[in-house]
């Protein structure tokens, strides 16, 4: 009896580890939502497939903060902050003007609750006249060594879990990944390539306003205080034409201030008359596990209500992720409860 024992016990292990080898989203929960993603994956790229998509038209777009790591506070308005610090004593101005005052009283607070359009404008400033390959060094160097205030640790490894899973999937199934970000395209271009293995021609966001100078013989780009693109809202179906020149077949964004409704809405494809209809998918984070990350919604529900309006998957941290961060121990697979958000 003991020795059938141990063989069933040996069978059930063996199966178990075969199991994980051939999940290529362990930190998900099993259920509709990751079967969801496994079902359209597995329809756009079986060749024959009525949902087949070449390989040249499977594009995948993501936002970054907030859905591909915290957005509170997200890595640019910390790093943003930092310098605001240092530069503060050469501008007193700053002390009765507005976003520059709020942020250097209140801090980390501060950047809780402002918007991307105010954060971004803390990073122009905070860094103009610094050239952009003085900028980059910096940015390389804070992300490398900087820590989260709640989580302590470095913002390479503040990646979530299950969405660098998704990504690698993607990537394996001959998927073309780009983020979409509306903070600070070099910064986004550092934690793509360092975190995500992204390229950084693959990254688009948000900008300011660079100067070309000679300076001792050579030429050097400067930067000035100036946004030149806020890549946010409607602008983000604007910068992935200009940049990608496909519409996306696949769009992942977060709950936060309505700023990913218009990249989620654009992905999703319009069926030409006579012509077969294609699959595309959209994906919401909704940020709802206050223990492994943070719990808040938008006051309006604009998201969220788009989502419900257009089919679109909404992912519950808390419900769908058995692991947020690869320093967190993974929990055990559990169904939501029947009242669950």
């Amino acid at each position: 009896m003991s020795g059938r024992i141990l063989l069933l016990s040996a069978v059930v292990g063996f199966a178990t580890l075969c199991q994980a080898a051939t999940d290529p989203l362990p930190a998900w929960r099993d259920g509709a939502g990751k079967q969801r993603i496994l079902d359209f994956v597995r329809e756009v790229s079986t060749p024959g497939g009525s949902h087949y998509v070449t390989p040249a038209e499977r594009i995948a777009v993501f936002d970054d903060d907030g859905t591909l790591w915290p957005e509170k506070p997200g890595p640019q308005g910390l790093f943003a902050l930092e310098r605001l610090r240092l530069q503060a004593p050469q501008h007193p101005e700053w002390q009765n003007q507005m976003p520059f005052k709020a942020a250097l009283e209140l801090q980390g607070r501060y950047l809780q609750e402002a918007d991307d359009a105010s954060v971004f404008q803390l990073v122009a400033v905070a860094q103009a006249g610094r050239t952009q390959a003085a900028f980059r060094s910096d940015a390389r160097e804070f992300l490398g060594t900087a820590r989260h205030p709640r989580f302590q640790q470095t913002w390479t490894r503040l990646a979530y879990t299950p969405m660098r899973e998704l990504l690698a999937y993607l990537r394996a199934n001959g998927f073309h990944n780009f983020i979409v970000s509306a903070g600070s395209v070099d910064l986004a271009r550092i934690l793509a390539s360092e975190t995500y293995g992204i390229s950084s021609d693959d990254v688009i966001g948000s900008s300011v306003v660079a100067t070309l100078r000679e300076e001792d013989g050579k030429l050097v780009l400067r930067r000035l205080a100036t946004v030149h693109s806020l890549n946010d809202g409607a602008i983000k179906p604007l910068s992935i034409d200009q940049h990608i020149g496909l519409r996306p077949i696949l769009a992942a964004g977060n709950v936060r201030s309505g700023g990913d409704i218009d990249m989620l809405r654009y992905s999703q494809r319009a069926e030409t008359p006579g012509a077969r209809p294609q699959q595309s998918l959209q994906i919401l984070i909704r940020h709802d596990d206050f223990e492994r990350e943070y719990a808040y919604d938008e006051k309006d529900r604009a998201s969220l209500n788009a989502a419900d309006a257009n089919g679109w998957m909404i992912v519950s941290m808390r419900y769908d992720w058995r692991q947020v961060f690869s320093f967190q121990t993974a929990e055990a697979p559990a169904p939501a409860p029947a009242d669950a958000p």
